[in-house]
């Protein structure tokens, strides 16, 4: 009862502070947190950029350990020998040797050391590059060794997140367990049907025989667990990438902001070609001014610029028209390659917002152009007689 007791003053001394917030969207998965979307192509390339890619770990280590042995396999005699000419020569020198001559140094480690060791390093270096190669392609960047001050001290609810209470976690759990699992049946399994050598060490004065059986039984069981380890692998190259897909999904106002970021705002993008649509149709009324017959005004805010085809139109044709800035310039452009302009409001007014560009101009309104174009022919005869 005593330790209830103060187990319960232990309870009760826990002061919570009031500004404490536990968020627990941060053990949240990507569909949860709105990251619903398919990486674009453009954030792949800069997760690349950063040094983030699908790599498997697993594909390089069973990789590196299977062909690593197949060479030491193969290179035993080689490396037997240099080891026994070794040993020989300092047996032989023992009495002779200088230990303060520097050549002596060479000659006894290090070349002997680069003789059985360069190869298997050369070899795994070289299978190490070629299994990344094959994953995620050549890529060299700076940025994923770049310091980074916020892992000094990191979240520790990220930490949790990423490390401990994920999917990639229990994963790499499960991974770890088969793993072990793999060996160790593998090893049961090769030293149960070795077992009569095995037991036959024990009777054979011969060391090196019961040396090569015992590196046959090791080679046997590495050899087996590497090629289970490497079909095992493909699992966790699935994941991995599957993992790594699911890390770059995005929310859809993160794709529109990308979108925005890289080709612009699409709104702006539709005012703007509104706008050079606008200054092109603007631009071929222009020319059609200088051709047509006679361009009526308000005088200030419209101007509408007529042509009649007596072999193709049955009425005159809107060849161009404008308000406000753009009737002032199709004003100008009409007196200055000298078209008759006829100021009437009312006309020009139902003219713009009644006909359309190219279109004829509807039968209640013969009447009222008719006297335009009078008006327009009877200045044209003036001009010619003053010529």
């Amino acid at each position: 009862m005593a330790e209830i007791t103060e187990l319960n003053i232990l309870y009760y001394d826990i002061e919570i502070p009031d500004d404490f917030y536990f968020d627990l969207q941060r053990f949240a998965s990507a569909e949860s947190e709105g990251r619903t979307e398919k990486a674009t192509e453009h954030k792949k390339r800069k997760a690349r950029e950063e040094g983030r890619v699908a790599l498997s770990k697993e594909v390089p280590a069973a990789l590196i350990t299977l062909f690593c042995f197949i060479l030491i396999y193969f290179m035993a005699g080689y490396f037997f020998d240099t080891l026994k000419n070794l040993f020989i020569y300092v047996f032989e020198n023992i009495a002779n040797l200088d230990l303060n001559d520097k050549k002596l140094i060479f000659d006894l480690v290090i070349f002997p050391f680069l003789k059985i060791f360069l190869p298997v390093s050369l070899m795994a270096y070289l299978i190490a590059g070629l299994s990344n190669y094959l994953q995620i392609g050549l890529k060299f960047t700076f940025k994923a060794i770049k310091p980074d001050f916020k892992k000094v001290s990191p979240n520790i609810f990220k930490f949790l997140k990423n490390h401990v209470f994920s999917v990639t976690a229990f994963f790499n759990l499960i991974k770890s367990i088969v793993k072990i699992a793999i060996i160790v049946t593998v090893s049961y399994m090769s030293i149960k049907g070795n077992l009569d050598e095995i037991k036959k060490i024990i009777f054979i004065e011969n060391i090196f025989y019961s040396f090569t059986i015992i590196c046959k039984i090791a080679f046997s069981i590495i050899f087996k667990s590497t090629i289970i380890l490497l079909i095992f692998s493909i699992a966790d190259i699935l994941f991995v990438k599957w993992h790594f897909e699911q890390s770059l999904k995005m929310k859809k106002e993160e794709i529109k902001e990308e979108y925005k970021e890289l080709y612009g705002d699409p709104n702006v993008k539709m005012r703007l070609r509104r706008m050079y649509q606008t200054f092109l149709s603007q631009k071929r009324m222009l020319e059609e001014v200088p051709k047509a017959d006679v361009v009526i005004t308000n005088p200030i805010h419209y101007a509408v610029a007529l042509h009649y085809d007596k072999y193709t139109d049955e009425a005159p044709r809107v060849r161009a028209k404008g308000k406000d800035n753009f009737a002032l310039k199709i004003k100008k452009a009409a007196i200055d390659n000298e078209v008759f302009v006829y100021e009437n409001p009312p006309l020009a007014r139902a003219l713009y917002n009644e006909v359309e560009v190219n279109d004829i101009i509807p039968r209640p309104m013969y009447g009222l152009v008719v006297n335009a174009y009078k008006l327009a022919m009877e200045h044209n005869e003036r001009k010619k007689v003053a010529v």
